[in-house]
């Protein structure tokens, strides 16, 4: 049993996903950052000027102590699928209404993007009945499984635009690989909005919707994808992995899965190219902006929204406030002549090592 004393769960027999998360919160929640503590209330911004906001990725009502005791300015992610996978029913969409007045009011003002229900892969609903899957990462989850299961998605959306009153919220939808699955998505969104204006229910007309960039289809037809978008987040945990085709759950081959790897930098290089050239705000989102290394290239490709475990948010800030973002490009541009992920990493942790001496330990 997991008694949650923050949020008031009690979870009997949580199957492993859950007790991961908590235990990753556990061991979250006692992580020491000592000196790194006055920063909190510091701005993350280079020698040179540069402002980097810096998110916090929690699943858990009681990871807003983690939000608040490590400074981050703004929830990049909350995942939603907990209390779908902790029930033997699918949430009632007034119990979904009642969790996310209570994450934005946790919130306390700080904008927060809510992703949309991401099952399947490694994570199941018990009252699902799924297909047999060679490869589940590959298979049916995610979105897909949101535009199948339809009533559930719309009573998922309907939560949302009626708990957005409460806060700054923003709906974030999770493995979008073509532009039919976000306009059927949008269609959803906008059909929920007639149905709340009809029956004078309040919501936020200006919420925004994205698309988190995890499959390498979507980068190659982000031009299209960005017409129907107000915002993108870069999924790096899934976009490595399927960039590199590495399972990066398989011990066998786990050591290849590489965010450094030339073909990642580039990739990540070119969604930022063309939000730019589109105007659309981006983000990074997962455990690659929580790496030093990662975190000052992404500066210097002029990326300035970093989302990742609140723990880290000192340190990547600690780092910001040590460098310059031009000494930052000129290292990028070094990187995109290098031929492999040990030779990237060599060279930028010869950069960074005097911005983070006597702050990583590891």
């Amino acid at each position: 049993m997991i008694i949650d004393g923050t949020s008031g769960l009690i979870f009997h027999n949580p199957p492993e996903i859950i007790i991961r998360e908590y235990q990753r919160l556990e061991d979250e929640t006692s992580r020491q950052v000592g000196r790194l503590e006055t920063l909190r209330d510091l701005k993350p911004q280079t020698f040179d000027g540069f402002e980097v906001k810096l998110g916090a990725n929690i699943g858990l009502l009681s990871d807003f102590d983690l939000v608040e005791k490590y400074g981050a300015d703004h929830i990049g992610l909350y995942r939603t699928e907990f209390p779908f996978l902790v029930r033997e029913r699918s949430p009632s969409e007034e119990e979904q209404v009642d969790l996310y007045r209570r994450v934005l009011e946790a919130a306390k003002g700080k904008e927060v993007t809510i992703r949309t229900l991401d099952v399947g892969g490694d994570k199941f609903l018990s009252y699902l009945d799924y297909p047999k899957e060679d490869n589940p990462y590959l298979g049916w989850r995610s979105i897909r499984v949101s535009l199948e299961l339809r009533d559930i998605f719309r009573e998922q959306i309907r939560a949302i635009l009626r708990a957005s009153v409460s806060g700054t919220l923003r709906i974030l939808f999770p493995m979008i690989s073509s532009v039919k699955e976000i306009k059927d998505a949008l269609s959803i969104v906008n059909e929920e909005k007639t149905y709340l204006r009809e029956r004078n229910i309040p919501f936020d007309e200006t919420i925004k919707v994205g698309l988190l960039i995890e499959v390498p289809a979507a980068v190659v037809i982000l031009d299209k994808l960005l017409r129907y978008v107000d915002f993108v987040s870069v999924g790096t945990n899934d976009l490595v992995q399927f960039v590199l085709a590495v399972d990066r759950n398989n011990q066998k081959v786990a050591s290849i899965y590489n965010p450094l790897h030339p073909a990642v930098i580039s990739t990540i290089l070119d969604i930022v190219s063309v939000c730019k050239e589109r105007n659309k705000p981006m983000v990074i989102c997962g455990e690659s902006a929580a790496n030093p290394k990662c975190a000052y290239l992404y500066l210097g490709m002029g990326i300035d929204q970093l989302s990742m475990n609140a723990p880290s948010v000192p340190i990547i800030k600690h780092l910001i406030r040590n460098v310059q973002k031009a000494d930052a490009e000129q290292a990028l541009m070094s990187v995109l002549l290098m031929d492999d992920a040990d030779e990237i990493a060599d060279f930028v942790e010869d950069g960074i090592s005097p911005a983070l001496k006597g702050v990583m330990n590891e």
